[in-house]
């Protein structure tokens, strides 16, 4: 899987594909992230913390693109 990240949308929505292709629940994926359920939950509806954002901002003005690719 290959998928440009543009928005926190697109971030929250490549890690929500993968965690149900590998049939991982929010709760089980948490533990092993080391983050609570409800901070993925938040990541997965693409409402993620303000540092990532300008990171995606930034690459964005200057014409870099943020993709997710299987190993």
């Amino acid at each position: 899987m290959k998928s440009p990240i543009r928005t926190m949308y697109d971030m929250g929505l490549a890690i929500r594909q993968r965690r149900t292709l590998l049939g991982l629940s929010q709760e089980t994926l948490a533990r092993r992230a080391g983050v609570s359920r409800s901070w993925l939950a938040k990541v997965e509806l693409g409402k993620a913390s303000f540092d990532f954002r300008r990171i995606l901002m930034v690459c964005s003005s200057i014409g870099l693109h943020v993709s997710v690719d299987d190993e």
